[in-house]
This record gives C-alpha cells, structure tokens and sequence, in this order.
C-alpha cells in the first residue's frame, strides 16, 4: 500500500483511484467465496456514472459468496507511473492487482472503449488474447448494448452476457463456482456452462468464411446455433440498489437516476436501445417514489434523474413529477428527464417540474427532414416542439438542448437545411418570452447503423458528405445557438466497429499496438494509429464504414437473437425506402 500512496501523490486526480467512498462495500477474503472485479472501461468519473455498474456492484456484494469490488480505465498519469514503477492494475476497494481476482467483468457500452479493454488487461498482467489465457488466470466476462454484436471483442473475451444481466450474472457466477475448482481446462469448464439463457462463449464456436463475411457456427452438440437475450420480466421486482456510492470527485452525473420504464413504446427503425429492450416494462410510480426517497435518505443527492428510452411516455408522467413534487417539497430536489420525445402530453412538465427546481431540458427530434422522419419511423410535429419550447421558455427555463443525426440519406447536406431552419425559429422564442440570455445548444452526430436494427444493413454516409455537412450547419446558423457536431473519423471508427465481424478484432488489436487507447477522448484519439491498423489487416476504415449489407446474406452478429425475428427487421427496412440495390443507402 505504500508505493500506492506515493503514486496518488504524483497524478492529477487520486480521488479516481483511493476508494474509501461513502457507502463501499468491503469483504474479508473467505475460502470458497468468488471474487469478482467490475470494470468500467472508461476512467472513474464516467464509470461511477453509469446505472448499470451500480447494480451490478451491489446486487453481487448482497450474495454472501460472492465479493464485489471495482476498477476503472487508468488516466495516463498514473499508467505512467504504474508501468515505470512494476506495478499491476488494481481494485479500488483491497487495492488487489486485478489478476488475483477469479472473474474480471467488463461493460461495453461504446465501441470506442474497445482499445481500453485490452489495456486494461496487459496492465493487469492477464493474458490479452482469449485463446492464449492460461487456465489459472481470471475469467473475462462482458455486457452491456455493445454486446450485441459481440464479434468484434469476441477473441478477448470469454464470456458475453446478452441482455439483462440482474438474474443470469447471479446464476452464472453460481454455477462457475461449483466447477472453478476442478481439474479441467477453461474451455472445458465453459461447455458445462454452455445453454444458459442469455450466455455467448465464443471459444465454444468457430469461425467460417460466407463470402467477406465471417460468421460463427457451434462447434459441437449441446451448444446452441443462437443465443438469446436474457430479459428481466417484472421491473417493479428488479434489483436496485438504494445505498449506492457517494463518490469524493465529482462524477458526470451526480444525482439519484431511476429507470422508470425498460423497453420503449415507439419503433424509432435506427434505434437499437428500442429494438434490443422489447417487451416494454414499467415500474410503477409507488416503486418509483419509495426507490427515489431512499435513495435520497442513503446518499443526500439533489436532483433525481427519471430514466428510459422515452420518459415523456411514461403512463401519466406527468403525476409521477407531481407525486415527486410532493414527496420532495422543500428539499430543494430537481427532477430531470434526460431525453424528452417531441409529444403533445410534453406541455404540463416544465411547470410541475418547475415546482422544485429548473435543470435542462433536452428534445431529440433526430431529424427536421420530413422524408426521413417517415424512413426512420419517428413522427415529429414540429408545431408541437415549438410550443414545448416557447412553455418551457415561459415557465422560466433557461437551458434547452436539441439533438440531430445527419447521413440517413447520401445528401446530409439536404438533412441540414430543416436544423438551421427549426434551430432559428425555436432561437427566436427567447426573445418573444423575454428570454434573451437562455441557452440553445444544438447536438448533431452521423447516423451509425447498429446491429439488431432495421437499419442494420446500411453504410454510413461518406466522410467528405459528413463533412460539407457539419460546415453548411455551422455556417448557417445564427450566432446564438451553440452547434456541436461530433467528431467525424470517430464516428466512422465507431461505425466500422459497431457492425465488424470477427476480423475487426484483429484491428482492435493492431490499433492498441500501435498505441491507440482511450479513443472516446478526442485529446487522444490518435487517427493514424487507427488507420496504421486497418492497412495492417488490408482494411480501409472509410470503406467498412460504408458498407451496405446484403439483406439476402447472413449476418456477423446472425447468432445474437433479440425478440425482433429477421424477416420483420427486413420488412421494416424495405418500408423504410433507405436501401439500394445497387450496394448504396439512399
């Protein structure tokens, strides 16, 4: 422990790496009991952010055999000073290096958090490569949205979790260690655990070549062609952990956030949130209300986060916001919906939220073209967006934010015209409601297909389309409204990633060897690193990125099921109109 003090002393921020958080969870090492190190392949800020690392941690610490502790994607600093000085990567809560624990879990949800997992790994001193891992060494896990397709990390990972992980972890993790202790190989302790609901193992599969695309067959009887997708059932039964962690550093979300429904009702044909949380489930505004209070009482947070794909959608959203109101009066407590759908029922909540406290507002109309509202399946009124912004400038708020993808069409040039337009117009209700110094930012991406979507066969919109794009938004609009456009190469990393067969692996790993790491951060995305990597592998980044898919031919992720059968995702993209024949999107 001392050379770990005299570490912290020499980086940027301790606080990411000491533990000793309010309400931390601490086990003594007992015989027979699983220990299991949760990773969060981003640095501790973002992870200690994330709902999902929050009840894993808790609901593993609540089983009596199992120990739970934590560990985060390194800042440079202190890689530095972890390598030069020998050191191992470690857990926040005993400081132990990483490849003492028995299972080291990971949750991908950004493609571009890939290159982290790998460093994580060597500096945890664990074999990086799966088929390489000696039988001693911990077993690597991973889940979360990128899961979905798994194929692009499937040669670093031994076991994927597919889906809702609150009862298959658990029982996994149950299993494994009835068999962790017998004289068998890794692969050989994995068969045993092959049929589980919701359970990819790809060192159980191999690989095969259909034209340039690599799918994966099972290697032998009893494991199963396709895994489905495990499924919480009852919301209102899910865990959720009301003592969570207080950190010490300030975190990008500080507050209480409670999913209030999982799955969502609209069929928005890009959105793979959407289509991989079918059915829709819904916790109920008592559960709600008990989970937020309690929470409250164990943490002393003051705004309550009211999570899922389209909270505005939520059955009488607006007497949730009114039942909290009540419960919270006095406490100074704001209420935030982070996405709100442009919808007629929007009109009440800026004055019951009001009530409380103001924070941000966000709409994600997504698009102001008319033609790609009907492609992509997402009905918006702009009258109704109008209002919704002129009553939330009325009611006093000051802060309004927009967010836009481009590139569903081979002319984002054309999507751009209807944001600059929407954007002026919706600026200019500041000041017919005397709101001169309110804030209007404008957020706008490229269009990523992902996989288990109705887009899925779709190529992204070439970069230097992306790019007459991003300066005709910048240039046409009016100088009081903020535009972010996001990075474009990144994008299309992400876009290479998101629907890669088991091929993009190699990349991932030539990309790291190159030096490639913490590729979220634009301070350190290193573009010639990824582009190195891709020539290495006679790859071209653009060009992947721009593949349309054949809708006729299987798919790298074909074994991933998800409740959404084949032939219904390709009926929606032929209603679409956004594919070609001739190899283009439209």
């Amino acid at each position: 422990m001392t050379d770990l003090l005299e570490i912290f002393k020499k980086v940027e921020k301790p606080g990411r790496y000491i533990g000793e958080e309010t309400n931390i969870v601490r086990k003594k090492p007992r015989d027979g009991r699983i220990t299991v190190a949760l990773a969060y392949p981003d640095v501790y800020e973002i992870g200690m952010s994330y709902l999902g690392i929050k009840i894993l941690y808790h609901l593993l610490n609540e089983i009596d055999d199992v120990s739970c502790e934590r560990v985060f994607a390194p800042w440079p600093d202190i890689e530095r000073e972890l390598r030069s000085g020998g050191r191992r990567l470690f857990s926040l809560e005993s400081k132990t290096d990483i490849n003492k624990f028995d299972v080291l879990g990971f949750s991908l949800s950004y493609e571009l958090t890939y290159t982290n997992v790998l460093n994580m790994l060597e500096l945890s001193g664990i074999t990086v490569l799966s088929a390489e891992r000696g039988d001693e060494e911990p077993l690597v896990i991973a889940g979360g949205s990128c899961c979905y397709n798994p194929e692009p990390m499937s040669g670093f990972i031994d076991v994927f979790f597919i889906g809702d992980a609150e009862d298959t972890l658990p029982e996994f993790l149950e299993k494994y260690g009835a068999i962790r202790e017998r004289p068998l190989g890794r692969k050989q302790k994995l068969a045993m655990l092959a049929g589980m609901a919701g359970i990819y193992m790809p060192a159980l599969y191999q690989k095969k070549k259909i034209g340039k695309i690599t799918i994966v067959e099972p290697l032998g009887l009893g494991i199963p062609k396709t895994v489905s997708k495990a499924s919480v059932k009852d919301l209102n039964k899910a865990y959720y952990p009301t003592k969570q962690i207080v950190p010490f550093i300030k975190i990008v979300h500080e507050r209480i956030m409670v999913e209030i429904m999982r799955g969502c009702p609209n069929r928005c044909r890009f959105c793979q949130a959407s289509a991989v949380n079918r059915p829709l489930r819904i916790r109920s505004k008592d559960v709600i209300e008990r989970l937020c209070w309690e929470t409250y009482l164990n943490t002393g947070y003051d705004e309550i986060s009211l999570l899922s794909l389209s909270s505005v959608n939520y059955p009488d959203i607006v007497t949730l916001v009114k039942v909290l109101n009540a419960r919270f009066a006095g406490k100074g407590m704001g209420i935030n919906i982070p996405s709100l759908r442009v919808d007629e029922s929007f009109y009440e909540l800026p004055e019951v939220i009001s009530m409380i406290k103001k924070a941000g507002l966000t709409f994600a109309p997504e698009t102001a073209s008319p033609e790609v509202m009907s492609a992509i399946g997402k009905d918006i009124d702009y009258e109704v967006l109008k209002r919704s912004a002129g009553r939330a400038f009325s009611m006093g708020w000051d802060r309004l934010k927009l967010y836009f993808m481009v590139g569903f069409t081979q002319d984002p040039l054309k999507e751009t015209t209807g944001i600059i337009g929407w954007c002026r117009s919706i600026s200019s209700l500041r000041r017919e409601y005397g709101k001169k110094a309110a804030k209007l930012s404008v957020s706008v991406n490229p269009f990523i297909p992902k996989p288990q979507t109705s887009l899925q066969w779709l190529g992204m919109a070439p970069e230097i389309n992306l790019i007459e794009a991003k300066k005709h938004l910048v240039n046409g609009s009016s100088n009081n409204v903020e535009i972010k456009f996001h990075d474009i190469p990144r994008s299309l990393l992400e876009g290479c990633m998101a629907r890669g067969d088991y091929s993009m692996g190699d990349v991932i790993h030539s990309a790291w060897k190159n030096g490639a790491k913490m590729d979220g951060w634009s301070e350190f995305f290193d573009l010639a690193a990824w582009e190195r990597a891709f020539a290495e592998n006679s790859m071209d980044m653009r060009r992947e990125a721009g593949k349309t898919l054949s809708p006729d031919d299987p798919l790298p992720w074909g074994h991933i099921r998800t409740e959404l059968s084949d032939e219904s995702l390709r009926e929606e993209l032929r209603e679409s109109g956004l594919y070609r024949r001739d190899g283009a999107s439209s």
